[in-house]
C-alpha cells in the first residue's frame, strides 16, 4: 500500500490540514463529535457512541491484516513508523478475516480498536476541540442511508433470493445453499414458511448489491434472522465475505450447531 493509494481524490482548500483524520468536538455548541474523513475531506456527524461505531466502521479502508500488524497497538511496541505516518487518521479494517476495525490515532500513531460502542466513545471523548466557524468551513458528508428498512415479501424465487411486492429482488447475504435439488427445495420451503406475504425487515451490511443488481440483505421476520436460520437448520452454509462481517461470529456458531445436531445436510 502506498501513500498515493490512500490519498483523497481532492483536497478541499478550506479544510485545515491538521484536522484531517481527526475526531473534533464542537465547543461552540453542545460538544457534538465529528470525524473529518481523510478519504473525502468531509466531516461525518458521529452522534451517540453506537451510531459513531457504525459510521466510523462504514468508512474503514480495507487492507490485508498484515498491514494492520505494521501498526503498534500499545506504546513501546515495534511498528513501521513511516507507514504509521502515512495512514494516521484513517479507519482500517481487515479484508481477509473476521476482525475489528482500527482507528489510527494522528497524535500517537497507535491503532485504537473499534469493535464496540465503548471503543467509539473512548475515541470521541479525546477529540480535538474546535469552534463552529471552523466546522462550517468543512463540508458535511450526506447522512447515511438507513441500515434497516421494511418491505413485504411477495415471492420466493430461489433458495436464497426473494422478490418484494415492488418487484425488487433480495439476495440473502452471507449464505450459500448447496445445489442439491432436495436441499434447494427444503430451503425454499423454509423461506416460504417464514417470509411469504409477511412484512419483514431488511438489514444492510457493507455491500449493497450483488453482480446482478439484487439487494444484498439480512432478512428478519419477527425475531428470526432468516439468513442465520437457514444455516442453523442445516439448509445453507455460511458464506462470509469481506466486507460483510455483521453476523460473522453468529454464522460460524450456527454452522457448528447444525453439524453437531445433524440437521439438514449434516444428517445421515
Amino acid at each position: 500500500m502506498t501513500l498515493l493509494a490512500l490519498a483523497p481524490l481532492q483536497l478541499a482548500a478550506a479544510v485545515p490540514a491538521e484536522l484531517i483524520g481527526r475526531v473534533v468536538l464542537d465547543v461552540s455548541s453542545h460538544g457534538e463529535a465529528w470525524y473529518v474523513n481523510p478519504q473525502s475531506n468531509m466531516r461525518v456527524y458521529l452522534g451517540r457512541p453506537a451510531e459513531a461505531l457504525d459510521r466510523l466502521v462504514a468508512r474503514a479502508f480495507l487492507v490485508n491484516y498484515m498491514h494492520i500488524e505494521r501498526l503498534a497497538e500499545r506504546s513501546g511496541d515495534d511498528y513501521d513508523a513511516e507507514y504509521a505516518a502515512q495512514v494516521a487518521g484513517y479507519i482500517m479494517a481487515p479484508n481477509d478475516l473476521v476482525g475489528a476495525a482500527w482507528y489510527i490515532d494522528p497524535d500517537t500513531q497507535l491503532r485504537r480498536r473499534l469493535a464496540t460502542a465503548n471503543d467509539a466513545w473512548e475515541i470521541m471523548r479525546t477529540g480535538m476541540p474546535v469552534d463552529s466557524a471552523v466546522l462550517a468551513s468543512i463540508p458535511a458528508e450526506p447522512e447515511d442511508a438507513p441500515r434497516v428498512t421494511e418491505a413485504e415479501v411477495k415471492e420466493v424465487k430461489s433458495a436464497d433470493v426473494v422478490g418484494l411486492d415492488d418487484g425488487t429482488e433480495v439476495r440473502l447475504l452471507s449464505v450459500d445453499v448447496p445445489s442439491n435439488e432436495d436441499l434447494q427445495q427444503a430451503a425454499m420451503a423454509r423461506l416460504s414458511e417464514l417470509l411469504l406475504g409477511r412484512s419483514v425487515r431488511l438489514e444492510s451490511d457493507r455491500s449493497n448489491t450483488d453482480q446482478y443488481g439484487r439487494l444484498q440483505r439480512y432478512v428478519h421476520s419477527g425475531d428470526v434472522n432468516v439468513n442465520l436460520d437457514l444455516v442453523r437448520q442445516g439448509l445453507a452454509f455460511h458464506n462470509i465475505e469481506s466486507p460483510n462481517y455483521q453476523y460473522a461470529d453468529q454464522f460460524i456458531v450456527a454452522g457448528i450447531d447444525a453439524m453437531r445436531h445433524g440437521f439438514g445436510f449434516w444428517s445421515e
